[in-house]
């Protein structure tokens, strides 16, 4: 999708919740601009307070995406109770199930699964707070737009999925 003209992105943004003295339509246009065979990501980086998540936010409004999910690193994964799966077989030596997805790959997942039919952003906000280990699986994905589960993997669509980084 081309970006709308400068001053109609800015008064979108502020329609939003977003104002600013800054213009953002050369960066939003170079972002859609480049030709890329992996995701079209952008990062949001700034000291606490800067109002980078109310930007993801009011950006993603003002070019009319129809699905936005949010994930916040900082935000404490809620207890799950460990589940056991008994089959009349296993009766004598029950297995735990698998695991379920945490909050961070439920919205992954649930953004591949939107990116294939619309156009989905997916920010991801408080970057820095995020395990090692994840900040090494989002590259993988970045680059190959491909999700790997423990059994399974989901695959965005590149054409439809914006990617938005935000991190301190």
């Amino acid at each position: 999708m081309a970006a709308p003209a400068p001053m109609t992105l800015r008064r979108r943004m502020a329609e939003f919740g977003f104002e600013s003295n800054e213009d953002y339509e050369f960066q939003v246009r170079a972002l859609f601009a480049a030709r890329l065979e992996h995701l079209r990501c952008l990062a949001v980086c700034g000291e606490s307070g800067r109002r980078k998540t109310a930007f993801a936010n009011a950006l993603a409004q003002a070019l009319e995406y129809p699905h936005n999910v949010y994930h916040d690193f900082t935000l404490p994964e809620p207890a799950v109770p460990q589940v056991i799966v008994v089959s009349a077989e296993e009766q004598e030596h029950p297995q735990p199930s698998e695991a379920p997805l945490s909050r961070f790959e439920r919205a992954v997942v649930e953004a591949c699964a939107f990116s294939e039919a619309a156009r989905t952003v997916l920010i991801l906000d408080q970057l820095q707070a995020a395990d090692f280990r994840d900040q090494m699986r989002l590259n993988g994905f970045v680059r190959t737009t491909e999700w790997a589960l423990s059994n399974a993997a989901v695959r965005a669509n590149p054409r439809n999925l914006l990617l938005v980084l935000i991190s301190e």
